[in-house]
Order: C-alpha cells, then structure tokens, then sequence
C-alpha cells in the first residue's frame, strides 16, 4: 500500500504543477512587461523564423499591454489575451469600427472603443498606429494606403477597407461621397472632413 501511496501523491503534485503553468501562460498569448523576453507558452522564440508576433491591445480590454502571440492570429484572439473586454467597452463602437477577424500583424495596435472617450478618440480602433490628421497633411481618399485610413478619427479595418473598394469602383470627386455612399455616418464624417481631401 505504501508505494502506492507514493506514486498517488507524485501524480497529484505533477498535475498540480501543469495546472499552474497553464494558468500563469493565459488563454492566447503572454504579457509582456518592459525589456521582457518571455516567450508565450507553446510560442515560437523571436527571431527563429516560425512566426510569433507582437501586438499591443489597448482601450476598454481588462489589462491592456503588449502580447506576444502566435502568427495567424485574429483581433479577437489579441483581445482575449488582455482578458477580454472590460465593462466600459463601447459595444455599439466594437461593431462598427473592429473587424475581430482581421488577421494581426507584427508591430500592430488594437484599441477597443471605451465609453469614456468620444468616437475617434485617442487614434484607430482595431488598426495600426498611425499619424494621419496629427500629422497636419491631408489624406487623399483616392491613395491612401489602408493603414492611413485607419489613422483617422473612427475609421476601422472595416470601413477602411469599405472606402478602398468604393475608389477602386468608382474614384471619389468629393470627400461627401463618403456621406453620399453611405461609407460612413454623419458623426464619424464631421470628425474627418478638415483630414481627408480627393486628388
């Protein structure tokens, strides 16, 4: 009976070791603290060629950061990783300006929507980081790239790539096709119309 006590208590301390390895790794992707280097679990290390990437998920998630996910991942995986959304979350804002499936990028920011600041604010929802109207310039709405897009006051993948397929039919003679094409609402125009021009 004795050995088999032994070996009973030998497997309850390596499943209760799993257990916290898998809870202290997260469900999609590891934190990142400053100057780190930790590894997700089950991820790539940086730099062997297999396709980790880094994202920073900010606005209404529970614990926004930089995230070290696997490659293919989606939008919705990199919000799941800063523990999902949080009770001030813009819901009505997620539907409109976040794609959760686009697929992430190395490098790219995610900002969920919050409640506590006015559609636009504090840079694109689910895009890249960009200067776009800070920057003073006008963007052509025939040329900009989808990343310039989306630098613009609550201007998300989705309509960004709306607004590319538009021009692609048919070039825009006026920044109030925007309106006129039902591309974006009025509040979102009167937020964009000093930062956008046609060329």
């Amino acid at each position: 009976m004795q050995p088999l006590a032994i070996a009973a208590l030998g497997a309850a301390v390596l499943i209760g070791g799993l257990a916290v390895v898998v809870a202290a790794s997260g469900p999609d992707g590891e934190a990142l603290g400053p100057g780190s280097d930790v590894t997700a679990v089950g991820s790539p290390a940086p730099g062997d060629g297999s396709g980790a990437i880094v994202v920073d998920v900010a606005g209404a998630v529970v614990t926004p950061g930089v995230y070290r996910i696997m490659a293919g991942a989606r939008v919705g995986d990199a919000i799941n990783a800063a523990g999902g959304f949080s009770p001030r979350v813009d819901a009505d804002r997620v539907a409109a300006e976040l794609n959760l499936a686009a697929a992430l990028a190395d490098g790219q920011q995610v900002r969920v929507p919050s409640r506590d600041n006015p559609e636009g604010a504090g840079g694109p929802s689910g895009g890249t980081a960009g200067t776009g109207g800070a920057s003073g310039a006008r963007i052509d709405l025939n040329s900009a790239t989808q990343s310039e897009l989306e630098s613009l006051p609550g201007i998300g993948p989705v309509t960004a790539t709306k607004i590319i397929d538009a021009r692609s039919a048919s070039p825009f003679r006026a920044i109030e096709e925007l309106r006129e094409r039902g591309l974006v609402g009025q509040k979102t125009f009167d937020s964009i119309k000093a930062l956008i021009t046609v060329g």
